[in-house]
């Protein structure tokens, strides 16, 4: 039960209860609205609370939070502003854009399992039966895991693929993520990437290692990441990489010649190593979407 002092919102401006509200709603069905004074909070039942400030033609976004594994460290502030515009649902967008990319990453830096919390959001938010264990120092979602490392599957169009997630505490007040994705559709992959891929618009370089059924359409799918040939059997595997190193996306085509034609399928699998909780939580997001 919330405590009575957090639902007084008298102190609180309207504008400014009116944009946490809606921020709330647009972050999802487990956020809810506090206030403490003229502060309003979204709060999230697992216990992830910002505050929401009036600023000068902005709103300040504060958070309260341990960011070390380190337990006798202090609890630090971590802060974000955002403009406010005549426009209150764009207000609204710059507000629940700065939270899921300044301020909740944060909370995934003390441990595993602080990590664990906040990428289970959009899982949870989505309604996804993935299932997640482990401890302070490694913890793991995966939703159906059997399937992870079945080589080739026909799936629906708009069937979710299985997803594995390792999420590990490197001791240095820091968390770091892989994820795997198998058996996307070449547009799929490039929409739960686009947010971690370059974007700037270079060509891809290494292009011609691609096959070249598909070297036009892939190359024009991923422009500015590095393609590397891996295997030439069926399938014929190439390797999309970021020049980070954090992702790569493995191009899969496998050719069939049916009555003096060929017949190409072509899918891909998406792989982040060594994410930071902020580039995990973009393509958790597009992923549960």
């Amino acid at each position: 039960m919330t405590d009575p002092m957090y639902t007084d919102f008298t102190l609180v401006a309207e504008p400014l209860l009116r944009i946490a509200y809606d921020t709330a709603a647009m972050l999802g069905p487990e956020w809810h609205v506090e206030a403490i004074l003229s502060s309003a909070i979204v709060v999230h039942r697992i216990g992830f609370r910002v505050c929401l400030d009036d600023g000068t033609d902005r709103v300040l976004l504060t958070a309260h939070m341990s960011i070390s594994t380190d337990k006798r460290k202090p609890l630090a502030d971590v802060t974000a502003e955002v403009e406010t515009a005549d426009d209150q649902a764009t207000a609204v967008r710059r507000a629940v854009e700065a939270i899921r990319t300044e301020i909740l990453p944060h909370f995934g830096r003390e441990d595993a399992v602080a990590g664990l919390c906040v990428l289970s959001l959009p899982l949870r938010d989505a309604g996804i039966p993935a299932i997640a264990h482990g401890g302070t120092y490694n913890t793991f979602i995966e939703y159906k895991p059997e399937l992870l490392n079945v080589s080739i599957r026909e799936y629906e169009e708009r069937e979710r693929r299985p997803l594995g997630v390792s999420i590990t505490s490197t001791g240095a007040d820091d968390t770091r993520v892989e994820i795997r994705i198998p058996h996307l559709p070449l547009h799929e992959a490039a929409r739960i990437t686009q947010g971690v891929r370059p974007s700037i618009s270079t060509l891809m370089r290494g292009y011609k290692e691609l096959p070249e059924e598909v070297r036009g359409e892939v190359a024009a799918t991923f422009p500015g990441l590095t393609a590397t040939h891996v295997v030439s059997d069926v399938p014929r595997y190439t390797d999309l990489k970021d020049e980070s190193g954090v992702l790569t996306i493995r191009h899969a085509l496998t050719v069939k010649r049916v009555d003096s034609q060929n017949h190409g399928r072509t899918w891909a699998a998406v792989w982040l190593r060594g994410a930071t909780v902020a580039q995990a939580y973009t393509v958790l997001s597009a992923y549960a979407s």
